[in-house]
């Protein structure tokens, strides 16, 4: 009798778990799968005629067909889910293997990853990170789940909500519990966010409530406050503390809208304890009349001749033109004028026609604060395409090293990850004509992607063809 073998532990697993840990095909090396890949791709174009197919199914049926139709295609939806997925996985592996091969970004060897996985599903580069990360931790731990999302029994939603609360878990104990929640075709059909959740939750805390225990003990680390605008003219104060200082907070401000008030004081008690936060936080005696730095773009139509275009405020965001003479004015209406707050006014004026703010240059490295605030302005948020958070980062579109110039038309803005991921090997930028300030991208994987600055009050969506006032070329 010979020996028994030894079983790698993905092999293992297999036999253990029943399962395929990695996709049928990706068992080939990246180098090789590189190696072997031909110019086109007709799975591209498949792709492409299917969804054109998807918005030609004709209409000339009945309700019954038409939910027949609903859930096949929720079906079809998840599968491409999964499909995607696999390719964001696949992608990472591709992109690891070329920086080996290169011997570059050693302690960072998936750099680039995740931004052209969100360039590519047209979403903020962290998302890009985060969906890389899920669909590593589906496939090569959670397949019951990524087979269950693939027949449509889950949504993407609900593979991501599965996946992340097994996250902390140790490999083996993930892929039982995949096994236990998803393992048994059907065994999810009809089961709704909460369901599942609880569902999760109950095996996670079954075989450990380490990661739990973690959670309670690290809130003091995750309390935070976010200020974020809101449709209404409005800005949404959130956040999270741990119990001990929201209960103290909360019996605060409950004293704070108890105390007696004067018959003249209409306010609400929501409206009290909301005044009360803002002065404790200011350090303002009346809530209503903090002073403000207004940094407001508007047509000189719009604020003399009360001409209808809306108004951009930094920080904010679109308002309608009354408003904006609204907050320059001061509410007249109130007693003693109140509501009136002190204000500083900076105007800045656009082009007629392609609505370029003006440029100013500058002969440093390092871009003046008000070029920055320039083009926070111009900008107004990350200029990497569908990412839209908080500007960071100003920084040379072409790098000074290269060549490029510090001046308004050679700068932008971005946040920190989108900066940082600029600096990645094979990964250019460039400013290119356009109807208002534009930058060519182009990825590591020979992707081209182009994010024009957006519009502001007083020009069009979409200028003339060559309305190309104020546009420029950075010298390179």
């Amino acid at each position: 009798m010979s020996n028994p073998s030894s079983l790698s532990a993905e092999a293992a697993g297999e036999i253990l778990l029943g399962h395929r840990h990695i996709p049928v095909g990706m068992e080939m090396p990246a180098r090789e799968r590189a190696l072997a890949q031909r110019p086109g791709d007709e799975y591209v174009d498949f792709i492409d005629d299917v969804g054109v197919a998807m918005t030609l199914l004709p209409q000339n049926v009945g309700e019954r067909v038409r939910v027949a139709r609903i859930s096949a295609l929720e079906r079809a939806k998840a599968a491409i889910c999964a499909a995607q997925a696999k390719e964001a996985y696949g992608l990472e592996q591709d992109i690891i293997a070329r920086h080996e091969d290169e011997g570059i970004y050693t302690e960072n060897p998936n750099r680039g990853a995740g931004a052209e996985v969100a360039l590519a599903r047209k979403v903020a580069q962290r998302l890009g990170s985060s969906f890389i990360s899920y669909s590593k931790s589906m496939i090569e731990h959670m397949p019951y789940t990524y087979n269950a999302l693939e027949r449509g029994e889950l949504n993407e939603d609900r593979a991501m909500l599965l996946v992340r609360e097994t996250n902390k878990l140790d490999p083996g104990v993930r892929e039982l519990i995949d096994r236990e929640i998803a393992g048994e075709r059907g065994a999810l059909e009809g089961v709704g966010d909460k369901q599942l959740l609880a569902r999760a939750k109950k095996e996670v805390l079954a075989f450990s409530n380490k990661a739990d225990m973690n959670n309670h003990a690290d809130a003091m680390n995750k309390r935070r406050i976010s200020v974020t605008p809101t449709p209404d003219g409005m800005m949404r104060v959130s956040g999270l503390l741990p119990v001990v200082q929201g209960v103290a907070l909360k019996e605060a401000l409950a004293k704070a809208a108890a105390k007696r008030r004067s018959a003249e004081d209409k306010r609400t008690d929501a409206q009290v304890m909301a005044d009360f936060v803002v002065e404790c936080v200011t350090g303002q005696q009346l809530a209503s009349r903090p002073p403000l730095s207004v940094e407001v773009v508007m047509t000189d139509r719009c604020l003399m001749v009360g001409d209808s275009e809306p108004a951009f405020i930094k920080g904010y965001g679109t308002v309608s033109a009354e408003y904006a003479r609204w907050m320059i004015t001061g509410d007249r209406t109130g007693p003693d004028g109140e509501n009136e707050a002190e204000a500083w006014v900076r105007r800045l004026y656009t082009a007629p026609v392609s609505g370029q703010l003006v440029a100013m240059d500058s002969e440093a490295r390092i871009l003046p604060q008000k070029l920055k605030e320039l083009i926070s302005i111009r900008d107004q948020f990350c200029r990497t395409p569908y990412c839209d958070a908080p500007i960071r980062h100003y920084d040379h579109v072409y790098q000074v090293a290269r060549g490029g110039k510090t001046t308004e038309v050679n700068g932008d803005g971005r946040c920190v990850r989108c900066n940082q991921t600029k600096e990645t090997s094979g990964w250019e930028e460039f400013v290119i004509l356009g109807p208002r300030h534009t930058i060519l991208i182009k990825t590591p994987s020979g992707q081209m992607y182009r994010a024009m600055a957006p519009p502001l009050p007083g020009t069009p969506e979409s200028p003339p063809p060559g309305s190309t006032d104020s546009v420029v070329i950075t010298s390179l």
